[in-house]
């Protein structure tokens, strides 16, 4: 039931931030966090299949799902780095090439390497879900660092919306979190580590997102 409560929630956040994407003209994932969750759906939906039927379903639909996000990615992203970096357009297009093609060879080779350790009882799903609880910590920081990032040019939300980071935190470390543990009650205390550190910048980013929300006197219930 956790992993269907999960599925659901970040199902639900993909389909706010495509909404909010192509609205707002602006992407919804910051790259690093968007190439390695790219990826990880691609590759443990077609290519390094499990054997978890919930996870057989909802990782092709992630995988749509967010190639819908990178094309708002490479549509509206360049204006934003532009303007905080100062980047070139083919600067641009370069480091975001690199950022998916070194993502896919992390998950390519990364999964049968992981697979020789005894801990992952050769299982791609203990190596899926292993992978993507560390890259869901990462994806939550990079939340937050995004967010200050945007805020020195006042469009920290553009893209956003409280339901998504709502919704992001809830279907991570509350269900996908406590699911993990339930199922390794002896040797959980690693990811442990990642699933706190997503519970804390989840919620922080929520805190983040509400309280911009409401000094924009925008209310945080009205905007999806």
């Amino acid at each position: 039931m956790l992993k269907v409560i999960s599925g659901i929630c970040w199902t639900i956040v993909y389909l706010i931030l495509i909404y909010r994407g192509f609205k707002d003209k602006s992407y919804g994932i910051p790259l690093v966090a968007l190439s390695l969750n790219f990826s990880w759906e691609f590759v443990f939906a077609f290519i390094y299949k499990t054997n978890d039927s919930v996870s057989a379903i909802i990782n092709p639909i992630w995988f749509i799902l967010d190639l819908i996000i990178v094309i708002t990615y490479f549509l509206y992203s360049y204006k934003y780095l532009k303007q905080e970096y100062d980047i070139s357009k083919c600067f641009w297009l370069f480091i975001s090439i690199c950022s998916f093609l070194s993502s896919f060879a992390i998950m390519l080779i990364g999964t049968p390497f992981l697979l020789k350790f005894a801990f992952f009882r050769n299982s791609i799903f203990e190596v899926a879900i292993f992978i993507a609880y560390i890259q869901n910590a990462i994806m939550s920081i990079l939340f937050v660092n995004t967010f200050y990032s945007r805020k020195k040019y006042d469009y920290s939300i553009d893209g956003q919306s409280f339901y998504s980071a709502l919704l992001k935190f809830i279907g991570t470390s509350p269900t996908a979190g406590i699911y993990y543990i339930l199922i390794h009650p002896d040797n959980w205390y690693f990811i442990g580590i990642f699933i706190f550190l997503c519970f804390i910048f989840d919620l922080l980013y929520c805190i983040l997102i509400w309280n911009e929300l409401k000094a924009k006197r925008i209310n945080p219930f009205k905007r999806l």
